[in-house]
Protein backbone atom coordinates (compact mmCIF):
# COMPACT_ATOMS: atom_id res chain seq x y z
CA UNK A 1 0.00 0.00 0.00
CA UNK A 2 2.49 2.26 0.90
CA UNK A 3 4.50 1.95 -2.51
CA UNK A 4 0.82 2.45 -4.09
CA UNK A 5 0.76 6.07 -2.47
CA UNK A 6 4.40 6.77 -3.10
CA UNK A 7 3.72 6.36 -6.88
CA UNK A 8 0.11 7.75 -7.26
CA UNK A 9 2.04 10.76 -5.09
CA UNK A 10 4.55 11.07 -7.81
CA UNK A 11 2.61 10.50 -10.53
CA UNK A 12 0.03 13.12 -9.54
CA UNK A 13 3.07 15.79 -8.89
CA UNK A 14 3.96 14.86 -12.75
CA UNK A 15 0.56 15.40 -13.72
CA UNK A 16 0.07 18.61 -11.96
CA UNK A 17 3.86 20.26 -12.79
CA UNK A 18 2.74 19.03 -16.47
CA UNK A 19 -0.23 21.69 -16.17
CA UNK A 20 1.75 24.32 -14.96
CA UNK A 21 4.28 23.88 -18.10
CA UNK A 22 1.42 24.53 -20.31
CA UNK A 23 0.28 27.38 -18.71
CA UNK A 24 3.74 28.76 -18.44
CA UNK A 25 3.99 27.93 -22.16
CA UNK A 26 0.70 29.47 -22.81
CA UNK A 27 1.80 32.03 -20.58
CA UNK A 28 5.13 33.04 -22.47
CA UNK A 29 3.73 31.85 -26.22
CA UNK A 30 -0.11 33.71 -26.17
CA UNK A 31 -0.21 36.21 -23.60
CA UNK A 32 3.37 37.73 -22.68
CA UNK A 33 3.43 39.15 -25.97
CA UNK A 34 0.39 40.94 -26.13
CA UNK A 35 0.77 42.60 -22.60
CA UNK A 36 4.18 43.50 -23.17
CA UNK A 37 3.81 44.46 -26.84
CA UNK A 38 3.02 48.30 -26.49
CA UNK A 39 3.19 49.51 -22.57
CA UNK A 40 1.68 51.08 -20.98
CA UNK A 41 -1.65 50.31 -22.78
CA UNK A 42 -1.19 46.73 -23.56
CA UNK A 43 -1.10 46.25 -20.13
CA UNK A 44 -5.00 46.58 -19.69
CA UNK A 45 -4.60 42.82 -20.97
CA UNK A 46 -3.10 42.05 -17.15
CA UNK A 47 -5.26 44.31 -14.88
CA UNK A 48 -8.50 44.24 -13.18
CA UNK A 49 -11.56 44.60 -13.56
CA UNK A 50 -11.56 43.05 -16.96
CA UNK A 51 -8.03 41.68 -17.61
CA UNK A 52 -6.41 38.15 -17.18
CA UNK A 53 -6.08 37.60 -13.52
CA UNK A 54 -2.18 36.08 -13.66
CA UNK A 55 -2.64 35.10 -9.72
CA UNK A 56 -5.96 33.11 -9.85
CA UNK A 57 -4.02 30.05 -11.93
CA UNK A 58 -0.49 30.85 -10.61
CA UNK A 59 -0.78 30.66 -6.73
CA UNK A 60 -3.45 27.74 -6.49
CA UNK A 61 -1.52 25.75 -8.73
CA UNK A 62 1.81 26.61 -6.95
CA UNK A 63 0.56 26.03 -3.53
CA UNK A 64 -1.07 22.13 -4.53
CA UNK A 65 3.01 21.68 -6.36
CA UNK A 66 4.57 22.71 -3.04
CA UNK A 67 1.99 20.37 -1.12
CA UNK A 68 2.41 17.38 -3.53
CA UNK A 69 6.40 17.71 -4.08
CA UNK A 70 6.44 17.44 -0.55
CA UNK A 71 3.91 14.87 0.01
CA UNK A 72 5.46 12.89 -2.84
CA UNK A 73 9.62 13.17 -0.97
CA UNK A 74 8.03 11.96 2.32
CA UNK A 75 6.30 8.90 1.10
CA UNK A 76 8.92 8.16 -1.53
CA UNK A 77 11.67 8.79 0.99
CA UNK A 78 12.60 4.66 1.18
CA UNK A 79 13.45 4.91 -2.28
CA UNK A 80 16.62 6.36 -2.56
CA UNK A 81 17.21 7.19 -6.30
CA UNK A 82 13.34 8.72 -6.57
CA UNK A 83 14.52 10.65 -3.46
CA UNK A 84 17.58 12.19 -5.06
CA UNK A 85 15.73 13.15 -8.08
CA UNK A 86 12.76 14.69 -6.22
CA UNK A 87 15.99 16.72 -3.57
CA UNK A 88 16.89 17.92 -6.89
CA UNK A 89 13.49 18.60 -8.20
CA UNK A 90 13.00 20.40 -4.67
CA UNK A 91 16.07 22.60 -5.01
CA UNK A 92 15.52 24.15 -8.36
CA UNK A 93 11.96 24.79 -7.19
CA UNK A 94 12.76 26.95 -4.85
CA UNK A 95 15.82 28.33 -6.87
CA UNK A 96 13.14 29.15 -9.33
CA UNK A 97 10.02 30.17 -6.80
CA UNK A 98 13.08 32.74 -4.65
CA UNK A 99 13.63 34.22 -8.01
CA UNK A 100 9.64 34.56 -8.75
CA UNK A 101 9.50 36.19 -5.39
CA UNK A 102 12.40 38.27 -5.58
CA UNK A 103 12.25 39.48 -9.45
CA UNK A 104 8.88 37.99 -11.22
CA UNK A 105 5.90 38.84 -9.00
CA UNK A 106 6.70 42.43 -7.87
CA UNK A 107 7.74 43.29 -11.48
CA UNK A 108 4.65 42.10 -12.80
CA UNK A 109 2.24 43.36 -9.66
CA UNK A 110 3.66 47.03 -10.92
CA UNK A 111 2.79 46.37 -15.16
CA UNK A 112 -0.51 45.51 -13.05
CA UNK A 113 -0.83 48.67 -11.45
CA UNK A 114 0.74 51.09 -13.74
CA UNK A 115 -2.08 52.90 -15.82
CA UNK A 116 -2.59 51.33 -19.06
CA UNK A 117 -3.40 54.97 -20.51
CA UNK A 118 -0.75 57.48 -22.15
CA UNK A 119 2.06 57.41 -24.74
CA UNK A 120 4.24 54.33 -25.79
CA UNK A 121 6.78 53.76 -22.64
CA UNK A 122 10.19 53.00 -23.98
CA UNK A 123 11.39 52.66 -20.42
CA UNK A 124 8.30 50.50 -19.88
CA UNK A 125 8.75 48.40 -22.98
CA UNK A 126 12.64 47.34 -21.82
CA UNK A 127 11.11 46.17 -19.00
CA UNK A 128 8.45 44.46 -20.16
CA UNK A 129 10.99 42.79 -22.75
CA UNK A 130 13.28 41.72 -20.21
CA UNK A 131 10.60 40.22 -17.96
CA UNK A 132 9.24 37.89 -20.58
CA UNK A 133 12.85 37.18 -21.94
CA UNK A 134 13.90 35.97 -18.53
CA UNK A 135 10.69 34.55 -17.92
CA UNK A 136 11.27 32.10 -20.40
CA UNK A 137 14.30 30.86 -18.77
CA UNK A 138 12.46 30.26 -16.02
CA UNK A 139 9.99 28.43 -17.49
CA UNK A 140 12.62 26.45 -19.08
CA UNK A 141 14.03 25.61 -15.42
CA UNK A 142 10.41 24.56 -14.95
CA UNK A 143 10.26 22.03 -18.14
CA UNK A 144 13.73 20.62 -16.23
CA UNK A 145 11.27 19.96 -13.09
CA UNK A 146 9.27 18.42 -14.98
CA UNK A 147 11.51 16.07 -16.86
CA UNK A 148 13.61 15.37 -13.72
CA UNK A 149 10.28 14.11 -12.47
CA UNK A 150 9.06 12.13 -14.95
CA UNK A 151 12.49 9.95 -14.56
CA UNK A 152 12.01 9.80 -10.85
CA UNK A 153 8.71 8.35 -11.84
CA UNK A 154 10.02 5.67 -14.43
CA UNK A 155 12.95 4.75 -12.65
CA UNK A 156 13.02 1.38 -10.40
CA UNK A 157 15.42 2.94 -8.26
CA UNK A 158 16.78 1.54 -4.85
CA UNK A 159 15.49 1.13 -1.64
CA UNK A 160 17.22 1.61 1.79
CA UNK A 161 18.42 -1.53 3.56
CA UNK A 162 16.09 -3.30 5.37
CA UNK A 163 13.28 -2.42 3.54
CA UNK A 164 11.25 -4.46 1.58
CA UNK A 165 8.54 -3.91 -0.83
CA UNK A 166 5.20 -3.39 0.41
Amino acid sequence: MKTKLAFLSLFLTVLLFGVLNGGGLYEEIVVSPVWSASPPTTFALIQEPNGLSLTSFWVPFHIAANILLLLALILNWPNRTKRTYLWVVLGLYLVIRVVTFAYFAPEIIDFENTPAVGPFSPELADRAERWTVLSWLRTIGEIGINVLLLLALIHPGKREAGEGLK
